[in-house]
């Protein structure tokens, strides 16, 4: 193990100790006298995604509808539904997971995520995940999206596989609009075994749901590969437009 990764690794381990996650909120730090993962004023800031929603997506919508604005053009994932609404607390959520190196985050979002999975009776024969490229999970540490996904299999007792490769690192999704990501996202992804999923329902797992770009890359390939369907669950998803 290189020096490098040796004190990046105690350093990690050591937020953990001295920040346990059922003794301080996971959002602010703020200590935690009764338990928990969050404290009172955190919690409110966690906007849950059980309103109306578009039915193919799973975004927040103001009016019922089975296709919004956002996913009007070609779509490759059969249905996606996130826990919650990228603002406030779950935004800082998972930046704390991504940028602050706090893994045992994605154990804390699990649960959401199983009332989701329940909610919407997903039944996959198999949990995947979005890839990162191997340059910048080594940079990053680990892949947020794979973590996400493993302690959701945990939860649901639904394998978790590794399907997927990307193949190069593209420029920042958030910085395109939605026919730049699609466009970026051209011949990045590949399925390691195109027997492992074919003739497969398969769930897909990522952090954030912003324009659809990357999970739609993401199931054309899979599904190319033979699977019968791709629906996606993420943490959280990003309001662009309401209808």
């Amino acid at each position: 193990m290189k020096i490098k990764d040796f004190f990046r690794k105690a350093l990690i381990k050591t937020d953990e100790i001295l920040c346990p996650k059922h003794f301080t909120c996971n959002i602010c730090g703020k200590e935690i006298f009764d338990g928990g993962d969050f404290c009172e004023e955190c919690l409110k800031t966690l906007y849950v995604n059980n309103g109306i929603i578009c039915q193919n997506c799973g975004r927040a919508t103001n009016i019922p509808t089975n296709r919004c604005y956002s996913c009007s053009g070609e779509w490759a994932v059969d249905k996606a539904r996130s826990a919650f609404l990228y603002e406030d607390g779950a935004e800082k959520l998972i930046k704390s997971l991504k940028y602050g190196k706090k893994r045992y985050i994605a154990e804390i979002i699990a649960p959401y995520l199983k009332v989701v999975y329940i909610k919407y009776l997903f039944a996959p024969d198999i949990i995947t995940f979005v890839p990162m490229t191997d340059k910048k999970k080594r940079k990053r540490g680990f892949n947020q999206a794979e973590l996400i996904a493993l302690n959701l299999s945990k939860e649901v007792g639904v394998m978790c596989k590794d399907l997927l490769v990307k193949t190069k690192d593209t420029e920042e999704q958030k910085n395109l609009d939605r026919k730049s990501r699609q466009e970026n996202l051209l011949s990045c992804f590949k399925v390691k075994d195109k027997t492992a999923v074919k003739g497969k329902k398969i769930l897909l797992i990522d952090d954030v749901l912003t324009t659809g770009a990357t999970a739609h890359a993401v199931s054309k390939v899979l599904k190319k590969a033979g699977s019968e369907s791709v629906y996606l669950l993420t943490v959280a998803s990003v309001q662009k437009r309401l209808i």
